[in-house]
């Protein structure tokens, strides 16, 4: 909303959304707002509304550099999950609710969680589809060991729905699905801003290191010039003494280094 207004008033442009998919498991969309034709900020989230407000921050943080203390500390408050631990994992609104307050799907969950504790092992998710009668049908969803079959009307539904079955299967002792977003959900994943300053202290530690170690090529060169010198002082180095014979000359004696 600040976006628009900012846009509308002071800039007076629409601003223009630009949405992909993407192949990845935890932000599986991306958004980008464009004004006047130039690329602003760019989101990444598990649904379309959460990737457009990431944009959004982005731009702002962009356009009026003194908002971005105000929306970082926004982001950096703890996510309030209270609201799901009253849903259960099984629940058939789980999908509807997570994807309109910015939540991974159950889908996206459930590979989350096979990434996580199964990386070594088979992590490949396999759904077959059987026609039932009165336009339903049956999906089951395999990973490695474990299976689990639902019915449901269309394959977006079977889909969700066998992964929230998968993944009670997987916690049998976890209920809601609040606790489930505590474990696998958007707060537990590292944000871009955390894995880049992880990196560039990562490249600072590396720096470090490299300038203790010795610069190889600066020292031979040092090394040959150095021989050059001394090379130069030998041979200019005195072999003795060349005395004026005092008898033959009038005047102060002088000695020569040769």
């Amino acid at each position: 909303c600040i976006l628009h207004e900012y846009a509308q008033h002071t800039l007076r442009v629409q601003p223009r959304y630009v949405f992909k998919e993407l192949e990845n498991a935890q932000n599986p969309y991306s958004a980008t707002i464009i004004i006047n034709e130039i690329e602003y900020g760019t989101g990444f989230a598990g649904s379309k509304r959460a990737a457009k407000m990431e944009a959004a921050k982005a731009t702002l943080s962009i356009l009026i550099p003194e908002m971005s203390k105000l929306i970082e500390k926004q982001v950096e408050e703890e996510e309030d999950l209270s609201f799901f631990d009253d849903i259960k994992i099984e629940d058939p609104r789980v999908y509807e609710l997570c994807n309109k307050s910015g939540q991974p799907s159950p889908f996206q969950i459930l590979l989350e969680c096979l990434k996580r504790n199964y990386g070594l092992g088979d992590t490949q998710c396999k759904i077959d589809v059987k026609t039932l009668k009165h336009q339903k049908s049956e999906y089951t969803l395999s990973v490695g060991k474990h299976s689990v079959t639902v019915v449901c009307k269309n394959k977006r539904e079977g889909k969700q729905s066998a992964a929230q079955a998968m993944l009670k299967q997987l916690h049998p002792h976890i209920y809601s699905l609040g606790a489930l977003l505590r474990l696998y959900g958007r707060s537990s994943w590292k944000s871009v801003k955390e894995k880049k300053k992880e990196e560039h202290a990562i490249t600072g530690l590396q720096s470090q290191v490299r300038s203790k170690r010795p610069n190889e090529p600066l020292l031979q060169k040092l090394k040959e010039e150095m021989m050059k010198i001394q090379m130069q002082r030998e041979s200019v180095k005195t072999k003795g003494k060349f005395r004026v014979d005092t008898k033959a000359l009038s005047g102060p004696v002088t000695c020569i280094d040769l």
